[in-house]
């Protein structure tokens, strides 16, 4: 089941007003809830290679939200944006999800502001149904600054950080 699917599965329950799915597709399982968020564990889970990491402890609590439909357009992980300075670029979140700035809650975030990336360093996680995705900056810069909250709910396309190319 690759993410397209994914995607189509959450927009067939969004505009038929489903509150539970649960799909099968030979020995992957689908299933997605709508309401009031449960407390979901802080573990990772390795899928397809793009998540690391063993350590699993409880999640923060969360506040209930509510979350509007999916964007229909596709938005690159970093654009240059008119809520960013000219020179400055957003790094975005490419799924809905609740953003982590760290692996786990006993380490340190994996970027503070000020802190220099490169394309492929690991900025932040963004946990969509349990999995843990790792989000890499593709911009190399500096940080300039952080636009979300640890632990809090993001959508596809989210501004997470702010970076001054170079």
């Amino acid at each position: 089941m690759n993410l397209e699917t994914i995607e189509k599965l959450i927009k067939f329950m969004e505009s038929h007003d489903l509150t539970e799915l649960q799909v099968r597709e030979g020995d992957l399982e689908f299933k997605a809830r709508r309401g009031e968020r449960r407390e979901m564990p802080f573990a990772f889970q390795p899928v397809h290679g793009i998540v690391h990491g063993a350590e699993a402890a409880p999640a923060p609590q969360h506040a209930k939200t509510e979350r509007g439909p999916v964007e229909q357009a596709s938005k690159p992980a970093a654009v240059e944006t008119g809520g960013a300075k000219k020179n400055q670029k957003e790094i975005c979140s490419p799924i809905v999800g609740t953003f982590y700035r760290r692996p786990n809650p006993k380490s340190p975030p994996y970027k503070e502001v000020g802190d220099r990336v490169e394309k492929d360093d690991v900025v932040c996680i963004v946990e969509a149904m349990k999995v843990m995705n790792e989000i890499r900056a593709e911009v190399s810069g500096t940080i300039v600054k952080i636009l979300v909250d640890d632990a809090t709910p993001v959508e596809f396309g989210q501004a997470l950080f702010l970076v001054e190319p170079s």
